[in-house]
């Protein structure tokens, strides 16, 4: 396989409206995406909303079919009915008023997952209005959560899907210390309630350059490894008193709940009672979600020093660590996959121009894998995200085997991200998210000749597509 030639993409427009009304249109959208998500979406996996009536079956027949999760099937074919997977083999009875798709000649595989974006959150490079992915004013920001500010009618997902990629985690930035909490959405354009597949699915973490950068330069706290270190270090021990009080709290409320009155008339049933109620720190109170196990720890690390420090705080608070970027990880892959440590590698493109990123090599991910490390593969684009077959092309073309760059963007990340039982293979009962390719999706030459997200076929067409023809 050869080396995939990157190509610049064209500029993403981010609206077919005049500005005004646009500017009216996002603050509308804003205002709905607040309220929906204040109640309902709150600490949970949310499954996509069901579509108002039953979708008709769709059988993809006679096409060399990749469940990921068993043998590659000569032949098959893959059954779609009410947004999920039937059946998938051979000798399937399809039924009479299915929509038939002949696959023959062509692949059938799971939609592919990006394991970081900043979809719904980042719209125009250029234009600072557009973009509510990075919260620059504090270098501790748990409390801050994608799903209130992603925007529903982002021009990034048609874009996107028009590789195959299906599915994206989409992430607050890097540059504070701990950066908020991520989503796990679907692409196919609805709006939040929708496509929401787990809100939340992770908080983020930052060690290394972004951090120090941003606040050294501001002669704040941090500016140097060490503080970064200090500082996520602080912030974890006082949620760890935090939630100390209020476990505290929950287990004197339940003892005056159940305690007998006591003799006499108007006493309490204990000095001690009711239980005084701690005061809610939004700070604390995220992150106490991760000191429980509730949610995993990413944290993006690059150079080698960075990667032993997450390790170090994770066992630390006993935190459920994930790695991201992780340029330097092939020299700790020992280590990595004796502790089972997943690693989120990437952009494989990632090269040796920042002092952080010095020993970035090709081969990273091949490593990682020759270790036993569990993979997934992330484009950390926005604009670009549709680069992450070639990224996981690139990949194997650097040695790593074509089956694991196929699992560390579809059932990999699944698995990572804790919706396995839904998402990242073909198989029965999974929401049927299903791309059919004129052959190796990972060669720039392929392509996408039908996806579906939940059972239903979606466009293919672009923002770009109507640009281009309006202007050929």
């Amino acid at each position: 396989m050869s080396a995939p030639r990157m190509t610049r993409a064209m500029p993403t427009v981010a609206s077919r409206r005049p500005a005004g009304s646009r500017l009216l249109s996002c603050l509308a959208l804003l205002g709905a995406c607040l309220l929906s998500t204040a109640g309902g979406l709150r600490g949970a996996d949310k499954p996509a909303a069901a579509a108002s009536s039953p979708s008709p079956a769709v059988a993809i027949v006679g096409g060399k079919v990749f469940p990921v999760s068993g043998p590659v099937i000569e032949g098959g074919t893959l059954l779609l009915r009410n947004g999920k997977i039937e059946a998938v083999g051979k000798g399937i009875a399809i039924p009479s008023d299915a929509q038939r798709i002949d696959a023959t000649g062509q692949w059938v595989l799971p939609g592919m997952i990006d394991s970081r974006t900043h979809l719904g959150l980042w719209e125009v490079d250029l234009a600072p209005a557009t973009r509510d992915e990075d919260e620059d004013t504090d270098p501790i920001t748990p409390q801050m959560r994608v799903v209130d500010a992603f925007y529903d009618e982002t021009e990034n997902v048609p874009v996107t899907r028009q590789l195959g990629i299906t599915s994206a985690l989409t992430t607050p930035g890097d540059e504070n210390l701990i950066n908020g909490q991520s989503a796990l959405v679907d692409l196919s354009g609805g709006d939040l309630e929708q496509v929401l597949i787990k809100f939340p699915v992770a908080m983020h973490f930052s060690l290394g350059e972004p951090p120090k950068a941003r606040y050294g330069a501001r002669t704040q706290l941090p500016s140097t490894r060490m503080g970064s270190a200090a500082l996520i270090r602080s912030s974890l021990l006082q949620a760890r008193d935090y939630l100390t009080k209020w476990d505290a709290y929950e287990q004197k409320k339940l003892a005056c709940d159940t305690a007998k009155p006591s003799k006499g008339k108007g006493k309490k049933k204990d000095e001690k009672c009711p239980a005084e109620r701690p005061a809610v720190d939004m700070k604390l109170a995220a992150l106490s979600s991760v000191l429980k196990g509730d949610l995993p720890a990413i944290f993006r690390a690059q150079r080698m020093d960075d990667i032993l420090t997450s390790i170090r705080l994770s066992e630390e608070f006993k935190l459920r660590l994930i790695l991201s970027h992780a340029a330097e990880a092939y020299k700790v892959a020992d280590l990595l996959a004796a502790k089972r440590i997943p690693v989120i590698v990437g952009p494989i493109t990632t090269q040796p121009d920042r002092i952080e990123t010095l020993g970035a090599i090709y081969e990273n991910a091949a490593r990682l894998n020759g270790a036993g490390v569990k993979l997934a593969i992330q484009t950390d684009r926005t604009n670009d995200a549709r680069t992450l077959p070639w990224e996981a092309g690139l990949a194997v073309t650097y040695g790593l085997p074509w089956d694991v760059a196929l699992r560390s963007v579809t059932l990999s990340p699944a698995e990572i991200f804790g919706v396995a039982d839904r998402v990242g293979s073909l198989e029965p009962g999974k929401r049927a998210d299903v791309i059919v390719t004129t052959g190796d999706p990972f060669q720039p030459l392929t392509q996408v000749k039908h996806l579906f997200i939940r059972g239903v076929e979606r466009s293919l067409r672009t923002r770009q597509d109507d640009l281009a023809d309006k202007y050929r």
